[in-house]
């Protein structure tokens, strides 16, 4: 047997086989031919058709919205007590009103609705302690049962 030891007079050759690369292209570009005509089929949706004489689901009259300001509410900081400050002027609806007043004037708005429409929406100034708001929002909920609370992020 005689083996070639890479001596300086051997003939070796450095081309490279493209058989096994032009074998894996085509088997490749057969992959994409079959499977790119399936991801280009779609599913049919059956998308629900509004009526033009449709009413918006709660209108803006029968919005009752709480606002809580900082400047007519002072519960900037943490307080000690658990009750909320006598000077304490919130918005509701259209109104000015007290924040002790809260329970009596959201029971009168919202009372008589059914249960799924009581729904109140808080607009709280984010400068506020967020305890002091909750207080507020409690002492609002007392005077309805089942009252849902709505945020409204800028008003």
């Amino acid at each position: 047997m005689d083996f070639n030891r890479g001596d300086s007079g051997s003939n070796l050759q450095s081309e490279i086989n493209i058989t096994p690369l032009v074998d894996v292209v085509l088997v490749l570009l057969i992959i994409f031919m079959v499977v790119v005509p399936l991801l280009m089929q779609g599913y049919d949706v059956n998308i629900p058709k509004t009526s033009t004489n449709a009413k918006p689901a709660q209108s803006q009259e029968s919005r009752l919205i709480l606002i809580i300001s900082a400047t007519t509410c002072g519960i900037l900081k943490p307080s000690a007590s658990d009750e909320i400050p006598a000077d304490c002027r919130v918005t509701l609806g259209d109104q000015k009103i007290a924040a002790t007043e809260l329970p009596a004037r959201v029971a009168e708005s919202l009372g008589n609705r059914p249960p799924e429409k009581r729904v109140l929406f808080l607009a709280a100034d984010d400068r506020l302690n967020y305890e002091g708001v909750l207080r507020i929002l409690d002492l609002a909920k007392s005077g309805v049962e089942d009252l849902k609370v709505e945020f409204i992020t800028s008003y």
